[in-house]
């Protein structure tokens, strides 16, 4: 979280797919720490994005840092890319119902929004941003394996009738992103700046009590 912060305050466009050890329950950014009880072997920590807790765990997480542009513009965006990634999986997806809350109670995957992308009418997408100056930031979650956690979640390797692992997935993904944009994307670490700032952020929020419990 503090690394993904750090690239939008620097402005790097930049795409990242990561998965989380130890698994996570991040909070949206407007959530209420209190409402929440920690699973075990979970660490708990929130977003700079917002929309509904997630459980990561069997999942890609995106992260996207990107130029600002129009809040539905860049769902639409990373959307297409699901879909298409999807599609080579043998997946078909569709967007889900009704418009999101600015401070959405419960788990992300419990419900669904015109933003998220639904498989037979259950959440396997979903996503949400942070606008800041010039850029923004979104979060995203694409369910690879059922997980107790997600109730309301389709699985990718359910769909697929098979099991789909992360480094499958993300290949897909990459694929499908630059075959939507045509643009061609390059492997690259943060720089030693990005990851000071990273640093800064982990001991001044993301690491602490008092900014994870703030709600």
């Amino acid at each position: 979280m503090a690394l993904d912060e750090a690239l939008l305050r620097a402005g790097t466009e930049t795409l990242r797919l990561y998965a989380w050890d130890p698994p996570g329950l991040s909070l949206g950014f407007f959530q209420r720490a209190a409402e929440f009880d920690i699973p075990s072997g979970y660490r708990l920590v929130r977003r700079p994005t917002g929309g509904g807790a997630i459980a990561h765990t069997g999942e890609l997480t995106i992260a996207l840092i990107g130029r600002r542009r129009r809040v539905d513009t860049v769902y639409r965006e990373v959307n297409a890319w699901v879909t298409a990634a999807l599609a080579k999986l043998g997946i078909a997806v569709g967007p889900g119902e009704g418009e999101p809350e600015a401070a959405p109670a419960g788990l992300c995957f419990d419900a669904h929004t015109r933003y998220d992308l639904l498989a037979g009418g259950r959440k396997v997408f979903g996503s949400a941003q942070r606008r800041g100056g010039d850029r923004f930031l979104l979060h995203g979650s694409l369910v690879l394996e059922p997980n107790p956690l997600a109730h309301g979640a389709a699985s990718v390797s359910e769909l697929a009738g098979r099991p789909v692992g992360r480094a499958e997935m993300a290949l897909a993904f990459v694929a499908a992103v630059q075959e939507v944009t045509g643009a061609v994307l390059r492997a690259a670490t943060p720089t030693p700046a990005e990851w000071a700032d990273a640093e800064c952020l982990v001991s001044g929020r993301y690491g602490s009590d008092a900014w994870t419990y703030r709600r």
